[in-house]
């Protein structure tokens, strides 16, 4: 041991403290949700074991990668400063891998799946949401946590500096020097995971039938970086622009509007079908609303309860979509397709980079153009994902967030913000003061993880039910919306107003395939709307154009959906892009095809269980493809070049 040099000793106990850490890590994760490994065998859970030795070793050679190059920079060594620095940066990274893990294994719970890049985005300015967040959630472990952060790494710097035990002498030089080439090749061998001609990747963990054993060999760090990572797209799934643009407008071609511009491929305009002044629109996107716990889409019981007998009744006098599908699978993914018509990337979303301060027709500013007036009303913090950026940008000239209602004084904060009761009364008091015709997108919040009700809201569903936090903020928010319409229809505002609910993503829990991406769309007006349920497929990227075809007006705009209510009532399809994956769905298959390898599967829809379609109608798997990457490669092209709307 003792012929081991002093500063690879110390790299290597720091080594081991990360790969000691990311197993219990696995090991928790395994414990927590041990009941989703089903009737899988003990070999499997200890190859994902085996497995996630890879993955840890990659994120290792990350952490412990620059101090030991820097460590064996002998000359350098004599500096204590300098040995400072290489000594001292694993612990901040252990520190922060600590929190980072714990998150993971919460998150997994929630999205069936690991962190990806909100891991890293998330510690800029969102950093201080997410702690308010915490606080009000969990005070006394947030407040120990930030304690403890405070306690130990001042004081794990200390027992760095008092008993580190590394003495420079030049009797190490050579000791020293020779580990940087074999530092260098060493770690650029655990990062890639393999001699393999690829680097290591996510899809590099599947070995299971079960989709948890799958993910269990991940670990939430690696996962993060990943998501990073996904900025281009792999030559596997790259396609000619020309062919791109021609797949793309033969799927969102309807004869309301035509294309106008080949430099802007998804450009067009509307004819004008209805004369006189339009009518306002009410946008809601509903927080985690899975659309399986509805009665259109099925019984709509759960423990022996109507679930949500509000929308279910509205949904009855309204036009219902059953086979309505999220375009991605977070918030943020949402408000880029409803709202922009585009959709969000695979991995980190748009409004993370420079692109979401390109040129497009959001659905307030085309609206504005024929004389709405133009309003979002939130009860979070609208600084949040960059809310109060993206909501001007694409036409909303009255925001009313969390801060607005704060000074007012008439509501009570939860977790996240103010509660949906508060927030759809505040939407109607703004509506209320509207200059018609106006267009209003609220979005609800209480569905949101930690899933907390008023204080005064009484549970129904009792801590012994599976998800009972969920389905108890679920039942309070479908109360909140049956009173905000209730007080709609006795408002002057109502006759001439289109109601448009639609879910922004399902709450992700133990749901199969079809499940997670299902989602409802009601859109309701006794004057405008004829009741009825539409059971074609269809996205959030068809809602911009459906609502400039209630509109009725001549607009440009540019999407990647087409209007619902077009007289070209043919099939239509579903395109969707989240975490490492793309798909397609279309009749009654889903294509799911990864972005990180050439992994595919196509799912029968509605979904049973059944091994990977793909085997048994080739050809369809391959049109399917097509299609996806057509939607992948034209909204990346039109992103990049900022070719989807022109500047005004």
């Amino acid at each position: 041991m003792k012929k081991i040099p002093k500063n690879l000793r110390i790299i290597a106990f720091y080594a081991l403290c990360f790969l000691v850490l990311l197993t219990i890590a696995r090991l928790a994760l395994l414990f927590i949700y041990f009941s989703k490994i089903g009737d899988s065998s003990s070999w499997e859970i200890v190859k994902s074991f085996l497995i996630g030795i890879r993955f840890d070793l990659c994120v290792t050679s990350i952490a412990i990668g620059l101090s030991w190059i820097l460590s064996s920079v002998h000359y350098a060594n004599r500096w204590k400063p300098y040995r400072y620095i290489w000594g001292i940066l694993p612990i901040p990274l252990f520190l922060w891998m600590i929190g980072h893990l714990i998150g993971d294994t919460i998150y997994f719970g929630e999205a069936d799946k690991h962190l990806g890049y909100e891991g890293f985005v998330f510690l800029g300015k969102d950093l201080l949401i997410l702690i308010e967040a915490g606080i009000k959630n969990d005070t006394l472990k947030v407040v120990l946590g930030l304690v403890g952060i405070a306690i130990g790494l001042p004081g794990l710097i200390y027992i760095f500096i008092k008993y580190n035990g590394y003495e420079y002498s030049s009797d190490n030089k050579m000791k020293e020097l020779i580990q940087i080439p074999i530092a260098i090749l060493l770690i650029l061998f655990l990062f890639r995971g393999g001699l393999q001609s690829r680097p290591l990747r996510s899809t590099d963990a599947i070995h299971s039938e079960n989709g948890f054993l799958n993910n269990l060999p991940l670990n939430g760090v690696f996962t993060s970086m990943m998501d990073l990572k996904s900025r281009s797209i792999i030559p596997e799934l790259q396609m000619q622009r020309e062919e791109a643009v021609r797949i793309v407008r033969q799927e969102i071609d309807y004869p309301e509007a035509k294309f106008i511009d080949p430099n802007y491929p998804i450009l067009r305009e509307t004819n004008e079908t209805k004369k006189g002044k339009p009518p306002n629109i009410v946008l809601i996107l509903l927080e985690s609303w899975t659309g399986k716990f509805l009665k259109p889409n099925g019984e709509g019981m759960v423990g022996g309860r109507e679930l949500a007998p509000n929308f279910n009744e509205l949904a009855r006098q309204g036009r219902y979509f059953s086979h309505f599908f999220a375009t991605g699978g977070r918030t943020v993914n949402a408000l880029m397709s409803v709202l922009t018509g585009v959709p969000d990337r695979p991995g980190i979303t748009v409004v993370r980079t420079h692109q979401a301060l390109g040129n497009f027709s959001g659905l307030g500013s085309v609206l504005k153009g024929v004389g709405y007036s133009t309003y979002f009303v939130h009860g979070g913090d609208v600084g949040f994902d960059n809310m109060s950026f993206l909501f001007p940008h694409w036409g909303f000239d009255t925001i009313v967030g969390k801060d607005e209602m704060a000074k007012e004084n008439r509501y009570r904060s939860g977790a996240w913000g103010f509660y949906d009761g508060d927030v759809l009364e505040e939407l109607d008091r703004t509506l209320k003061k509207a200059h018609t015709p106006f267009a209003a997108v609220s979005l609800t919040l209480t569905t949101h993880y930690p899933y907390q009700v008023p204080e005064t809201q009484k549970e129904l569903y009792p801590s012994s039910l599976k998800d009972s936090d969920y389905f108890n903020t679920y039942r309070y928010a479908d109360e909140a919306l049956g009173k905000f319409m209730r007080k709609a229809k006795s408002s002057p505002y109502f006759e001439d107003t289109i109601f448009i609910f639609v879910g922004d993503h399902t709450h992700h829990r133990d749901l199969n395939p079809y499940e997670d991406r299902n989602i409802p769309l009601l859109i309701y007006s006794p004057k405008y709307i004829r009741p009825g349920v539409d059971a074609r497929i269809s996205s959030q990227l068809d809602i911009l154009p459906t609502i400039l075809g209630l509109v009725g007006k001549k607009v440009k705009f540019s999407a990647f959906g087409k209007d619902l209510f077009s007289t070209k009532q043919e099939p239509t399809t579903a395109y969707f892009a989240f975490s490492s994956v793309i798909g397609w769905i279309e009749s009654e298959n889903a294509l799911y095809r990864s972005t990180e390898s050439e992994l595919r599967e196509a799912l029968p829809l509605p979904w049973a269980k059944s091994k990977d379609k793909c085997i048994s109608i080739p050809k369809i798997c391959e049109e399917y493809e097509k299609k996806a990457k057509a939607f992948l490669n034209l909204s990346y092209d039109l992103l990049n070049t900022n070719r989807i709307f022109p500047e005004n």
